[in-house]
């Protein structure tokens, strides 16, 4: 390959695949349109950027989830649209794989505190009766006189 000063990697990596016959056709002046075309792509980061690597034995497995502002034309989104459909096997998989993941932690998560707080909130405790001083008319009624006062040990926090 001709040498050119600083050379995008975009560009010399795309360049290695041209074969090497062709590649020494180019003039130098073509070399250098073609790297200021390479160049005016300004490559900018997306608002949302996770890249990793899913350590699945046996697999080579990635995932990655960008996010950002559109700034694709018109034409490249139809062009993209045809080339990667949302709904094709291995997407619907996925998706119908992670829904069911996430819907089995919330119903975990959400069963685990709603029979947590309705244990805590339904325990009988001991109360007294402020309305009963005698210790027959407590006796009388099933409660424990104590300390001078009637004694429910059975009180409902849902009475």
């Amino acid at each position: 390959m001709k040498s050119l000063e600083h050379i995008d990697p975009i560009f010399e990596r795309l360049f290695s695949k041209i074969s090497p016959k062709i590649a020494d056709s180019f003039t130098d002046e073509q070399l250098k349109a073609i790297q200021r075309g390479f160049g005016s792509q300004v490559l900018t980061r997306h608002s949302l950027d996770i890249r990793v690597s899913v350590p699945i034995p046996g697999l080579r497995f990635y995932l990655v989830l960008l996010a950002g502002s559109e700034r694709r034309s018109q034409q490249r989104l139809q062009n993209e649209k045809g080339r990667y459909p949302v709904f094709n096997t291995g997407n619907i998989i996925f998706l119908i794989g992670f829904s069911t993941i996430l819907l089995s932690c919330s119903f975990t998560i959400f069963s685990f505190l709603w029979s947590s707080l309705a244990s805590i909130s339904t325990l009988p405790y001991p109360t007294s009766i402020p309305w009963i001083f005698d210790k027959s008319e407590c006796e009388h009624t099933n409660r424990t006189w104590r300390d001078e006062k009637c004694w429910d040990d059975q009180q409902s926090p849902m009475f």
